[in-house]
């Protein structure tokens, strides 16, 4: 469900999204202005990873999943979280109690 991330790695696995990204080059306006912003976001969250919780906020989830288009599954595991462990548990823990609602049968079994 949980394993602790050290800082280091963390930091690895942005500086490596951010050069994975800055290989593409961008094509039109939109593109420089999301070259730039993912830039930006990615000096912001280097410089404050350091200083941040163990744990990040869903805001900074949200935001690492926004700027390198990540699931936010994929923005959990880099912090070391496994959601559909998470999942699985919470369905055992609770699973009498509460009931997932699914929009599409099919997803539901």
């Amino acid at each position: 469900m949980y394993r602790p991330v050290p800082r280091g790695e963390i930091l690895d696995a942005l500086v490596h999204l951010r050069k994975l990204y800055q290989q593409i080059k961008p094509s039109s306006e939109r593109e420089l202005l999301a070259y730039e912003r993912r830039e930006a976001a990615t000096r912001d969250l280097l410089s404050n990873l350091p200083r941040m919780s163990e744990h990040p906020t869903i805001r900074t989830l949200l935001e690492i999943a926004d700027t390198f288009e990540l699931t936010l599954d994929g923005a959990h595991r880099l912090f070391g979280y496994k959601l559909d462990a998470i999942r699985e548990s919470d369905i055992r823990l609770n699973g009498g109690r509460t009931h997932i609602e699914c929009s599409h049968e099919c997803l539901c079994a």
